[in-house]
Order: C-alpha cells, then structure tokens, then sequence
C-alpha cells in the first residue's frame, strides 16, 4: 500500500535517476504503514461484510470509512432498504436510517429505550477507502480518491525521514559542535505513531473520530 507514487516522490525530492528507486520505495511502504496507522482506518479500497449490533439510533458506525457504496444490509433475515448513504456521513463511516436501527436489545432500569446491549444482527456488505494513486481509477480531486491532504502529507513524511537518512541523523533534531549548529527539520514525533507534529497537523482532520 502506497500512499503516493515513486514518480511524485522523486519530483517532490529532485530526484532524476533511478538509482534510489528501491529504498525511495521502501520509505513510502512505511510512511504509508504508518500514516494508515494514525488515521485509525484503511485507505486502500476494500470489500467489506460486517456485523453489528442493533443501537435503536439513526446512525450505524461501520468498521471502515468512507462509505463508497453499500451492496446489502440485512436486519436478522430481513432485507433492509431504507438506509442511506449520506455523504456527511458516509465520509466518516456512518449509515443513516431514519427510523433508526432497531431490533432486538436489552435494556436497563425501567426505561424502554435505554439500550444497554444490542443484538448483533445487523449484517452490512459495503465499499469503503480510497483509489490510491498507483490505481487506475484515482482521478486527483475526486470523491472516490485519496484526498491530496492525504498525499501531500505521505510526500513530506517521506521526505522528512529521506533527509534524516541522507545526513546519517536518524534519531537527532540538531547537532551542535565548535559553534556550528545543524538542524535536521521538523524530527518532532507523536510518541505512538513516529510521524512529525507537522505531519500530524495534515492529517488531523482525517483521523478516525471515537464515538462514546
């Protein structure tokens, strides 16, 4: 899984020849690992069936996001197709239906609806991710492709990791000696992904948001 091309790489770095084609392309495999990671959620194109639990609210949250098409949902046995596929919604992994997704729950007190445990008996088949840029459907700007936030964030990464690399730096901001002080860019990490605070800052309005 590649989150941009060789091609934009090397353009992004200035790079013309072929020589560093291999490790260029082992450093996109891992930024990529790790950006996918910190969004919480893949990013390649993927066929999904899942199952989840009757909640009694107008919102599903599936597994991956976004939502690009649904082919079938079931509720138990009972084919359901009164959902749908709203785009402020679908962009963050979420089925609306109107009138909710109910079924079969246990409750707690005396309170009709205050579902404590749904049954898992909502079956979904969906479409979710991206086209990446390697796919033949990916058309920058569109839709179903990986937003350019996105892309531009794996090329900076990589740069960022090339350059350490380059200058034999890897695990230092800067380095001080005789009166001369080299710094090394923005090496500042998040302490559970290993991508800069710069990074990080690109990526922030695509991670995968938690739901009490």
């Amino acid at each position: 899984m590649m989150l941009c091309t060789l091609a934009m790489l090397k353009t992004y770095l200035g790079i013309t020849g072929d020589t560093q084609n291999d490790i260029l392309t082992l450093l996109i495999k891992q930024i990529s690992s790790q950006i996918e990671n910190y969004l919480g959620y893949q990013l390649s194109r993927c066929e999904n069936t899942e199952l989840h639990n009757v909640n009694n609210e107008q919102l599903l949250l599936l597994d991956e996001q976004p939502i690009q098409s649904v082919s079938s949902v079931k509720i138990g046995e009972t084919v359901i197709d009164d959902y749908k596929v709203l785009p402020k919604y679908a962009k963050v992994g979420m089925l609306y239906r109107g009138k909710g997704w109910s079924g079969d729950y246990y409750t707690r007190g005396n309170m009709t609806y205050d579902v404590m445990s749904g049954v898992y008996e909502i079956e979904v088949d969906y479409v979710s991710g991206y086209y990446l840029p390697s796919d033949e459907g990916y058309v920058e700007g569109e839709a179903e492709s990986l937003p350019f936030d996105i892309v531009s964030a794996c090329l900076v990464a990589c740069s960022e990791l090339y350059n350490l690399k380059a200058n034999k730096a890897e695990g230092f901001k800067s380095y001080s000696e005789g009166g001369i002080s080299v710094s090394f860019g923005d090496t500042t990490t998040m302490a559970d992904c290993g991508l800069s605070a710069k990074v990080c800052s690109m990526l922030t309005d695509f991670r995968r948001q938690a739901v009490a």
